[in-house]
């Protein structure tokens, strides 16, 4: 092992054979101030991760123990904010796709030119700083806007839901551009009322209006020399839009009350998570201010349209939690983490790290399991009808409401399996009375009917013995085949899988 020089704290692992093959990726990382570690092998680079872990790993594709994309994915598991990049021969597109498919965050050639090496280590450094996790193809493209706009002054807007992350890129491009010494300010224009907006962002002199005591200086001279981020610029009322349209155009304003221009050299980056071009044809934004933003356009994808990212993300979110809150954490079981795939995620990224930090707090070191998780992340059937209650009246009053709730969701099934019982019932009886209307002797419930692998249901039945039941019956018909059989009990297969393990059906 052989340390390089390093100021900024981070730490990259060189993994190749001989290591001498990425000096250039040494010096490169040194010139972006992070420290390097070499080893000849897989388990080198093991045991160098437990003295010191990595903040980065560059590791050539086949090497003497191991291949490189392997000794990434083990680091990723003790390290999941670890980045790792390949280093091998020219390979084409698929081959690259395929390599980050499989864990890596991205491919070098080992005989890619300077440039090509230090564009890749720069846009490493971007996702590290400002905490974009995951590979998928969008956000990597996003990345790529990041770097080669950054040092421009270009206005950008960045579009997407609520949650995914818009000023993650915002900060990126400030962090990555001349300006990083330089304040970056942000302000939410769909959180202020139209008077209140004017304020704060052009600031106001004194007596302009009742309650301005003093001269107050508003978002855009605070970010002078930086960025200044308009986050929901589509609900800025029209006013305040010709305003902003002004500052773009001239960098100069007025403070409100005001009577003297302000000159200001602010980089300004928009954000919007509504159709900016939806809202200029019913002219609720104006036409002229939507081009002047959209020099540079970034869209930022919905997490549902990079599911392949949520366990990296999800793992990246535990790991920042944990060492902010000083906990441990014992891992999450596989089935788990696929429901957490197979969710939509409405709150995108912001949803996710909430319940990141939630689970690591709750499961007290224990391992995640599937039953750990929300009721409605579990089975998408389940939606947050629980949840719109409305608030600001005596807890008593929500907690009714809840329980009113639950209990029609109970009705409801009871009212189905009761249908599809009698359904069934007739179905063997053509309608007529068994003679067993009444319990069976010696407690039993049901009974089998012969030859027809039906089952007929007394009156008073406990409904778990009957869903149980039917359950075992399903499964048993469709050959343990649990999505054909949630289809024919018109449950969803996350809500059969739960059952299953509440009635210790194997």
């Amino acid at each position: 092992m052989a340390p390089g020089s390093g100021a900024d704290g981070a730490t990259a692992i060189l993994v190749c054979d001989p290591p001498d093959r990425l000096a250039v990726i040494r010096n490169l990382l040194n010139r972006h101030g992070i420290a390097t570690l070499e080893s000849e092998d897989g388990s080198g680079a093991l045991r160098a991760a437990k003295r010191q872990p990595p903040d980065y790993v560059f590791a050539c594709i086949e090497l003497p123990d191991s291949s490189g994309l392997k000794v990434i994915k083990s680091l990723k598991r003790r390290f999941p904010l670890v980045f790792g990049v390949v280093i091998g021969p020219e390979v084409p597109l698929e081959g690259r796709r395929e390599v980050l498919s499989e864990g890596a965050d991205d491919y070098i050639e080992v005989d890619s030119d300077e440039n090509s090496i230090n564009a890749s280590i720069r846009r490493l450094t971007a996702r590290k700083e400002t905490g974009i996790l995951g590979r998928n193809e969008k956000v990597l493209q996003a990345i790529e806007i990041v770097e080669s706009i950054a040092p421009t002054k270009v206005t950008v807007l960045v579009t997407g839901e609520s949650g995914t992350g818009k000023e993650l890129i915002a900060r990126a491009i400030h962090l990555r551009s001349d300006r990083r010494e330089g304040p970056f300010v942000a302000v939410n224009c769909g959180a202020l009322p139209e008077g209140v907006l004017e304020s704060e962002i052009f600031g106001h002199e004194k007596g302009s209006f009742t309650g301005a005591t003093s001269q107050r200086k508003g978002r855009f001279e605070l970010a002078d020399g930086g960025t200044l981020f308009l986050d929901e610029v589509g609900e800025m009322p029209l006013a305040t839009q010709v305003r902003l349209l002004r500052v773009l155009e001239e960098e100069r304003f007025m403070r409100v009350g005001g009577s003297q221009d302000v000159k200001v050299d602010v980089r300004v980056i928009a954000a919007s998570n509504r159709d900016l071009r939806h809202l200029v044809e019913e002219g609720g934004f104006r036409r002229d201010l939507y081009y002047r933003l959209n020099v540079v356009h970034i869209h930022v994808p919905a997490l549902r349209e990079r599911r392949d990212d949520i366990p990296a993300i999800f793992l990246g979110l535990v790991e920042e939690a944990r060492r902010r809150n000083n906990l441990d954490f014992g891992g999450i079981t596989d089935e788990a983490m696929d429901a957490l795939a197979a969710y939509d995620w409405p709150g995108n990224v912001r949803e996710l790290k909430n319940l990141a930090e939630s689970l690591l707090v709750l499961s007290q070191g224990k391992r995640v399991r599937l039953e750990d998780l929300p009721d409605h992340i579990v089975d998408p059937e389940v939606t947050m009808r629980d949840l719109p209650v409305r608030v600001g009246r005596p807890r008593p009053e929500i907690e009714r409401d809840l329980l009113l709730g639950r209990l029609a969701e109970i009705e409801q099934r009871v009212a189905y399996l009761t249908e599809l019982v009698l359904g069934m019932r007739d179905a063997v009886t053509g309608g007529r009375s068994t003679g067993h209307d009444n319990f069976m002797p010696g407690g039993a419930s049901y009974r089998e009917v012969e030859d027809t692998g039906e089952i007929i249901v007394e009156p008073g039945t406990p409904m778990k013995e009957v869903e149980q039941e039917l359950i075992t019956r399903t499964l048993e018909q469709v050959g343990g085949n649990r999505k054909k059989a949630a289809k024919l009990l018109g449950i969803g297969e996350r809500t059969l899988y739960r059952r299953m393990k509440e009635y210790g059906i194997k």
